[in-house]
């Protein structure tokens, strides 16, 4: 059966940007693509820019939603999700990005699977943390050195790109979200003695959870 149930977007494509996509006819989100190679490390959060500008009818927003997938194989979230775009926003949309990878899970890891350690031996190279910000960050190390702090001799694992382990490289093009359309209505809040009085009063919890 055909889906009626569309809306009209008025999209203008950017530079290295790409109209959104629906997998199959009754996909509810349409994936959103990188616009360029990105490398996210460990606690960063990135703005991946999507490369078009769009207007939708006054009574919607667009909600950028994570992709199942990444969220599954790997630690990349989209801290804000769901992300609200307004209809009377007229700028170019982006997608953040936080790499939540803790690499204090690692004996964990290769508990789970001993198998990481010859990864680790083939594809990264051990380093002092010292060393990596002298070296490899470029930071004056000498006020550093007086403060004899044993974190400086903790290690740090980088691969060949000089980035720490648990870095997440994303490619130009790859699927990287969702994006899902829906109406919406605003609040007409009306102050009242008792609110309690209106309605049903089902006690407890804090709104949302019911705990």
């Amino acid at each position: 059966m055909p889906i009626e149930n569309t809306i009209d977007v008025y999209i203008k494509v950017q530079k290295e940007g790409r109209i959104p996509e629906y997998g199959s006819k009754s996909a509810a989100g349409c994936d959103l693509y990188a616009t360029e190679d990105m490398a996210i490390r460990p606690g960063e959060i990135k703005l991946m820019p999507l490369g078009f500008i769009m207007a939708i009818d006054a009574e919607m927003e667009a909600q950028i939603r994570p992709r199942s997938g990444l969220s599954l194989k790997t630690d990349l979230r989209l801290p804000n999700s769901p992300g609200t775009i307004d209809s009377d926003y007229r700028d170019s949309v982006s997608v953040i990005f936080q790499n939540t990878y803790n690499i204090s899970n690692l004996p964990y890891e290769i508990a789970e699977n001993p198998e990481l350690l010859k990864k680790l031996k083939s594809e990264y190279k051990e380093i002092d943390l010292a060393d990596y910000l002298t070296k490899i960050k470029n930071i004056d190390s000498s006020g550093y050195e007086k403060l004899s702090m044993s974190i400086l001799n903790e290690k740090i694992y980088i691969d060949n790109n000089l980035n720490p382990l648990g870095t997440i490289y994303i490619k130009k093009g790859e699927r990287i979200a969702q994006m899902v359309f829906s109406e919406y209505k605003r609040a007409n809040f009306i102050e009242h003695n008792n609110p309690k009085e209106i309605g049903y009063d089902r006690g407890g919890g804090f709104g949302h959870t019911g705990v």
